[in-house]
């Protein structure tokens, strides 16, 4: 299993896509989101932040 951290650091609302599926995520400023995968860690060890 694979986690993924999403941050928004900005002072917007950002959207956030997942794919496959097409499902959109609003995300307040300051919010994160944690995805988790059925990927193994070592293929998907990176986060991901929005900044202004």
């Amino acid at each position: 299993m694979s986690k993924t951290s999403v941050s928004n650091a900005t002072s917007n609302m950002v959207c956030l896509w997942i794919e496959p599926w097409g499902t959109d995520h609003w995300m307040n400023p300051g919010d994160e989101f944690t995805v988790v995968s059925v990927a193994a860690p070592e293929q998907s060890p990176f986060n991901v932040v929005v900044h202004d």
